[in-house]
């Protein structure tokens, strides 16, 4: 019998705004949970029964085992305080009653390892330990270890100066039951700087050739943002693809602050531009920065007022939009290429939940706006194609980035542009 440990209890300050309000084993990729990859990846494998730790914004990873389908048994361990990756282990000692191993994982990474052929391995050795490496662009940064010619690790060096190899800690391990309770009985904190080297000489690796990432900072997250779509293609690219619009400036004339449904006017062309996407088979979704609702100048039921009227101008050109997302918050920067909230453009937050709620494939979409937030929003979010039109507020804040977009003059010929 095979269990799981997932430690997934981190505050994710580097991820920071994205884990102000979500927890960092739940951070989206690619429109589904961080924890979904490790959950369906264990359940592949034949685990039947997991332990998660928990501490910041627990209730979130409750609803989630909550709405969990399948025949896993997931249980949740709340930390008041953080214990540490072995000190989770340590306060577990029983898990691995009934269990000939248990694997133990970093729920904060994304990989693309099959844990069945790990399994295989570990049970092809008399070691009791088996630990999962890879091959690290940046050994210093990591902990790295050394193997002998039948993969038993003879030396293990967090973040060494001179690194003897690449083979670095991937943060996966599998480990036979007494082994388990021989890390119990340590009463230690990390796994990496008090555990593992006491393993030295009666543990293996399994060198993973794929795919493994941490995502341990924003920037690292949207790199497995795109990381996700590209190794998932298959699955993920079943969807519809959507055109994602900002508001003002390209599908209504832009009017500061606007507040009022009497403001609201389709800049022209603009309800023959929706229906011309919508008859080629794209879905529509308005995704829109909404500040003045945090602002306390409208609220939410004005808003609604303000799409109802929008609603009914495209009503009367015979065609809709699909979909509606709005996000209140008031920046806290200035420069538009700066992403300080998630859900926020230029973070890609509304369009992952679109793709998500919406079954959109956002690797075939499209994204029109008339500012560099809206450009990046769609950047990060994968989109096939970014659109600029002049209708707006134009580059205002211009970023040096690499993004590469089109620039037209109005809506109608960024339809014409995506047609052709």
């Amino acid at each position: 019998m095979t269990k799981a440990i997932l430690l997934g209890a981190g505050l994710g300050t580097r991820l920071r705004p994205l884990t102000n309000r979500v927890t960092k084993c739940l951070v989206p990729i690619a429109g589904r949970p961080l924890l979904d990859y490790w959950i369906e990846e264990i359940s592949k494998a034949g685990v039947t029964e997991a332990l998660l730790n928990t501490h910041y914004l627990a209730e979130q990873v409750q609803d989630y085992i909550e709405q969990l389908d399948g025949d896993l048994l997931l249980t949740e361990f709340y930390e008041p305080k953080l214990l540490g990756s072995a000190g989770t282990i340590a306060a577990n000692p029983n898990f691995a009653d009934g269990a000939d191993e248990i694997i133990i994982i970093y729920a904060d990474n994304l990989s693309n390892v099959n844990l069945t052929e790990l399994l295989a391995f570990h049970r092809q050795h008399t070691d009791p330990f088996t630990m999962l490496l890879f091959h690290a662009p940046n050994p210093k940064a990591c902990g790295i270890a050394e193997l002998d010619s039948q993969n038993r690790i003879t030396s293990f060096v967090e973040k060494p100066e001179n690194p003897a190899t690449d083979f670095a800690n991937a943060g996966i391990y599998v480990v036979d039951s007494q082994a388990y309770r021989e890390i119990a009985a340590l009463q230690a904190f990390d796994l990496g700087f008090d555990v593992l080297p006491k393993f030295v000489g009666r543990m293996r690796g399994w060198v993973w050739d794929g795919y493994h990432s941490d995502v341990g900072t924003y920037k690292t997250y949207l790199q497995a943002q795109r990381d996700a779509v590209e190794l998932a293609t298959g699955k993920f690219n079943q969807g519809q693809p959507a055109i994602f619009l900002d508001r003002d400036g390209t599908l209504i004339e832009s009017v500061h602050y606007l507040s009022k449904p009497e403001q609201v006017q389709l800049v022209p062309g603009g309800g023959e531009a929706i229906k011309l996407l919508r008859e080629a088979g794209f879905a529509c979704v308005l995704v829109t920065n909404q500040s003045p609702i945090g602002q306390g100048i409208i609220t939410e039921d004005d808003l609604t007022a303000i799409h109802k009227v929008l609603s009914e101008q495209l009503a009367n050109y015979g065609t809709k939009l699909d979909g509606f997302y709005h996000c209140p918050d008031v920046p806290q920067v200035k420069d538009r290429t700066v992403v300080d909230s998630y859900e926020r453009k230029p973070g890609p937050g509304m369009l992952f939940q679109a793709a998500e709620e919406m079954q959109i494939d956002l690797t075939s979409s499209w994204l029109i706006g008339d500012m560099i937030s809206d450009i990046l929003a769609g950047y990060h979010a994968h989109c096939k194609g970014l659109i600029l039109v002049e209708t707006g507020k134009g580059l205002e804040g211009k970023t040096n980035s690499a993004v590469n977009w089109h620039t037209v003059p109005d809506l109608t010929a960024a339809v014409k542009l995506i047609l052709n």
